[in-house]
């Protein structure tokens, strides 16, 4: 059957990741974007094989005037797979305006909202999302320029939490190729090329003369360069455990300060990700806890960070939590 190669390669990462098994359900998100629409095709041939299902969900965040084209090309590809679609809208533009950030993070916020409102509605085991071998590429670079630690270099996971990436190890021109394959229609986003975004501009700019200058395969290489480091990053993480357990929530110093620098960033960033996650968390933020936490004086001291928390050292040691208005004495040392 035609657009077996990326098929196969669905199948070995989902094998990978044990899941799903016969009778259980995955979430498949559907922009209508090429990618997407390949992970579904794959998605529905392999549910028929293997006897597990498939829904696939859409979200229309309200950003184009031609949105509304897109739910109406998921509903029809949908119809053609025999895959059940849930669909939604949501104005992401005024979510932004809401919560203060920008368009492209108030979108993401507002998807995984949907794509996990869906997975709990309808008791999925997981949501498979379809990010690309290229995708993973540069991410790599855009954390690379933001001067990411190993644990942001590692970039994407096959499998992180509820989410999924079955087309992890794909390139772009696989997917194409399955798409014209099988004869399968798909949407373009114009906002992929507005050079606005960093990303576009890496995707565009950056990497094709990268490909031009030094390495025709560059893409292959960087994908693969995130994957040893992901590797490299979550064998210091097991290692440094629960050693370092934080009590109330707080981070005794004593105890964070025996550590290798390494184990360090680990149960800082740790404390992070669990108190609001990690989104918009630079290696800035990261250099000055761990500066701080170095200094016999860091009492009173605080680090602002995204999403309106702080790191404030207290007493106890370190705590990340929302800012509060009494913690004001100097920062950033």
């Amino acid at each position: 059957m035609k657009g077996t190669s990326l098929k196969a390669a669905v199948r070995r990462a989902l094998e990978g990741l044990s899941l799903p098994a016969p009778g259980e359900t995955l979430v498949a998100a559907l922009s209508g974007g090429a990618d997407s629409v390949a992970l579904l095709d794959a998605l529905a041939w392999l549910a028929r094989e293997t006897g597990f299902v498939v829904v696939a969900a859409h979200l229309d965040h309200g950003l184009r005037h031609d949105s509304a084209e897109d739910a109406t090309s998921c509903e029809a590809l949908s119809a053609r797979l025999g895959v059940r679609l849930v669909s939604a809208r949501s104005d992401v533009a005024a979510r932004a305006r809401r919560e203060r950030q920008g368009i492209e993070a108030a979108a993401r916020g507002a998807r995984y909202e949907f794509l996990r409102r869906v997975k709990d509605e309808i008791g999925a085991v997981a949501i498979a999302v379809a990010h690309t071998r290229d995708d993973q590429a540069e991410t790599f670079l855009m954390r690379l320029l933001r001067g990411s630690g190993s644990v942001g270099l590692g970039a994407m996971r096959a499998s992180a939490g509820d989410v999924i990436r079955p087309l992890l190890s794909v390139s772009r021109e696989e997917v194409l190729k399955h798409l014209d394959a099988r004869d399968l229609p798909h949407r373009e986003d114009e906002s992929n090329r507005d050079l606005r975004y960093t990303r576009n501009r890496v995707r565009h700019e950056l990497i094709p003369y990268l490909e031009r200058h030094f390495n025709p395969r560059v893409r292959a290489a960087l994908a693969r360069t995130a994957a040893l480091v992901a590797a490299e990053s979550d064998l210091i993480s097991s290692r440094s455990g629960v050693s370092l357990d934080e009590v109330d929530g707080v981070l005794p110093l004593v105890a964070l300060r025996r550590l290798p620098l390494a184990e360090r960033r680990v149960a800082v960033r740790r404390s992070i990700e669990g108190a609001g996650g990690l989104r918009g968390v630079a290696a800035i933020h990261m250099e000055r806890i761990l500066r701080l936490a170095s200094r016999p004086d860091a009492r009173g001291h605080r680090v602002d960070l995204p999403g309106r928390r702080q790191a404030v050292f207290g007493p106890g040691g370190l705590r990340i939590g929302p800012a509060q208005a009494e913690t004001r004495r100097g920062t950033n040392a």
